[in-house]
């Protein structure tokens, strides 16, 4: 188990055997959000591209059933990822609410660690993105960002969710 100061947020990294399809993986992080204390998280996964990026087909569009567009708390995003890791910052230790959840929602086995998961320090993207260091008034936002992302792909503001 990692050792933390006092003022050092915990980080966790809950790593599921199988991706997670959109409605589970909008469930999970709902569920995380209610947590008192979570401050950052985090998905990864493999990209879903909205077209074929290379090969004969490429360019033709791709309409994959993972990529849809979900709801976190009041934010509604695009899934661009399937979600095969998800990685949280807390102010305090909620490791045994992380695995209630975790448990009652999957039914299959997991991986739930305590560590140093997310950026304390700016990166080369997060400095070529953001500029120096005193320029950044959020220091959250330190690896949150994809290298290939481009500015106007950060959250679908134009996106309408039609389930209800």
């Amino acid at each position: 188990m990692a050792t933390t100061l006092d003022t050092d947020p915990v980080q966790y990294e809950i790593f599921p055997q199988r991706m997670l399809n959109p409605s589970s993986a909008q469930e999970l992080l709902n569920r995380l959000e209610q947590i008192k204390g979570v401050t950052r998280v985090l998905v990864q996964g493999p990209r879903l591209p909205l077209t074929v990026p290379y090969g004969p087909g490429k360019g033709v569009p791709v309409d994959h059933t993972a990529r849809e567009i979900i709801r976190v708390g009041d934010q509604v995003m695009e899934l661009q990822v399937k979600v095969g890791r998800i990685r949280l910052e807390a102010e305090t230790d909620v490791m045994e609410e992380v695995r209630a959840i975790c448990d009652e929602l999957f039914t299959f086995p997991f991986e739930l660690k305590e560590g140093l998961f997310l950026r304390r320090k700016a990166t080369v993207t997060d400095y070529a993105k953001y500029g120096p260091d005193e320029q950044v008034e959020d220091k959250s936002i330190y690896g949150m960002t994809d290298p290939s992302m481009t500015p106007t792909s950060r959250i679908c503001e134009s996106c309408v969710d039609t389930r209800e």
